[in-house]
């Protein structure tokens, strides 16, 4: 064991707490940090990352680039000089991504010596339709990944053969969760519950940026069939928008339109989500596309039937209360299925996430031993 602990530096967190954000921190709250540590890299310095202080305070260090986005030259700069006055310290350097257009500081990481220069893939689609000029980039990315990567991560299989292509060859890390975190309690439950007044009522739980990605729309579409049938029915959304307003506004007004919105509860991003998972009486998560949902995971440890599409990985079907649905012109199925299904044994279900490998517990061991023997 090294005398002083390896560093690994991370990209990937931003200032709303999402799925990619929860993976690495639940990675971080875990690691012996007596043998590997993550620091982070902020490229959109213009905000605060999510857990800046519980970073800091746990030893790991954080530092900032500005926005490509709001300018370019900068931000490349600041990289260059960064990586000139850090790389020495780290064995590795990770960009966890939802997509392959930008791989720029694993192409530099290579010009600097940092000896593992890892890709990982937290996603199997684009948020946006790609145009020509995109799908450029991305021919050029791949070259440039495979003069400047040592490894690919992916959080699943589909994840990975989606950016890497179907013959790469790339390592699945699970998007562990803290099983314990996640166990039934019923006093927990009627808390929260009664804290906002959902003691008599059905209560349908979404965990989700409002993006394209989440198919809000046919979300509340299937709510709405829910909700004509059992009056009492309510549902929950966590999740915030990220910067453009787009879909939310788009959610708000079709629940406008239909006249529900006494039964929608829009409750934002939050830090309690396995709090708020005790009080749902199931999971729906009809999103477009996905790597492999963390949400799905946390909501299967939770002890809820899952609703998902068709669309996200089998991968995620961990426990028998996971139900796979089209998501074409079918709320009126999905609504069907959800009123028609059974509860399920909510402490059983948490033991089977954990025997499936899901539990940080086991999976941070063997992240741990990769950027040791690496």
């Amino acid at each position: 064991m090294p005398s002083q602990p390896i560093r690994v530096l991370q990209i990937g967190m931003t200032k709303n707490i999402g799925g990619l954000e929860t993976y690495l921190m639940q990675q971080f709250d875990h690691l012996d940090k007596s043998k590997v540590i993550y620091d982070f890299v902020n490229i959109t310095s213009e905000y605060e990352i999510v857990f800046k202080d519980k970073i800091l305070k746990a030893g790991g260090r954080i530092y900032r680039v500005r926005s490509r986005h709001s300018n370019p030259i900068r931000h490349y700069w600041q990289w260059i000089k960064l990586l000139h006055r850090i790389a020495g310290d780290y064995k590795a350097i990770v960009l966890n991504s939802n997509s392959i257009t930008y791989v720029f500081p694993i192409f530099i990481a290579r010009f600097f010596g940092i000896p593992m220069r890892i890709m990982h893939s937290h996603n199997s689609g684009f948020e946006q339709k790609i145009g020509i000029g995109k799908k450029m980039i991305m021919a050029m990315n791949r070259i440039l990944l495979k003069w400047g990567a040592t490894d690919y991560f992916a959080c699943s299989n589909l994840a990975g053969r989606w950016m890497f292509g179907p013959n790469a060859r790339f390592t699945v890390i699970p998007n562990a969760i803290d099983c314990d975190k996640l166990k039934f309690d019923e006093d927990t439950r009627n808390k929260v519950r009664a804290d906002l007044n959902l003691q008599d009522h059905f209560v349908v739980g979404h965990v989700g940026r409002f993006t394209f990605q989440k198919n809000h729309t046919f979300l509340i579409d299937v709510f709405n069939e829910i909700h004509r049938i059992q009056k009492n029915s309510v549902l929950m959304l966590i999740g915030d928008a990220v910067e453009d307003l787009t879909y939310l506004n788009q959610t708000k007004e079709k629940v406008r339109k239909l006249g529900i919105e006494d039964a929608i509860l829009i409750l934002g991003m939050r830090d309690d989500v396995p709090q708020l998972m005790q009080a749902m009486d199931c999971f729906v998560l009809p999103s477009r596309f996905e790597g492999l949902p963390v949400v799905g995971i946390e909501a299967q440890a939770a002890g809820l039937p899952c609703y998902f599409s068709d669309t996200i990985t089998r991968e995620v079907g961990i426990t028998e209360s996971a139900h796979f649905l089209p998501i074409q012109n079918n709320e009126n199925q999905w609504a069907k299925s959800i009123l028609q299904g059974t509860a399920c044994n909510r402490e059983e279900a948490n033991a089977k996430v954990v025997q499936a490998g899901f539990d940080i517990a086991t999976v941070i061991k063997k992240v741990e031993d990769m950027y040791l023997q690496g």
